[in-house]
């Protein structure tokens, strides 16, 4: 699969450059992030939400290949320097983090920004499939976007319980 280079002269096109920097976006949160999140937590509901988000991470990428493949003819990516920037700024963190239950504050951290940034880019996806009347694409990127705002709340929950445990001073 090639790299995909954008020309934004129109939505259209604007749409497509987005979906080709959202399955970059989703294949390095899938072979990068996630799996270093599992292996990093410490807190196994923690590791279990990062495990069943992998699994739903999976999915997203079939999804936009499948749009992609509709919309292109194949499914090539156009780097995603947010999601890498985000990837690497909460391994980092991560890594400096010395307590095992403050790493963890740092992971839940970490994937609530990349759920927020997944988030913003399906929800205007979503909007831009329906006006260039992709009815099949919106709701394939609706479920998608339901799936990161399910991912991102239940992250939040974690956090309640586990950022009380981490030491303040």
């Amino acid at each position: 699969m090639g790299l995909f280079t954008p020309d934004v002269n129109n939505l259209r096109e604007l749409y497509r450059t987005m979906l080709h920097r959202s399955l970059d976006s989703e294949r390095q949160i899938v072979n990068d992030g996630l799996p270093a999140m599992i292996e990093d937590s410490t807190n196994s509901e923690l590791k279990n939400a990062f495990r069943t988000h992998l699994e739903e991470s999976k999915e997203h990428v079939s999804r936009l290949e499948r749009i992609l493949r509709e919309n292109d003819g194949e499914a090539s990516t156009s780097k995603c320097k947010v999601t890498a920037a985000l990837i690497s700024e909460g391994s980092s963190t991560a890594k400096d983090a010395k307590d095992q239950t403050l790493r963890d504050v740092v992971l839940i951290a970490a994937g609530n920004q990349v759920e927020h940034h997944e988030i913003a880019i399906y929800g205007t996806l979503r909007n831009m499939a329906i006006i260039l009347g992709e009815a099949e694409h919106a709701a394939l990127l609706d479920k998608t976007l339901d799936e990161e705002k399910h991912a991102d709340k239940v992250l939040t929950e974690l956090s309640e319980q586990i950022n009380v445990a981490a030491p303040v001073a």
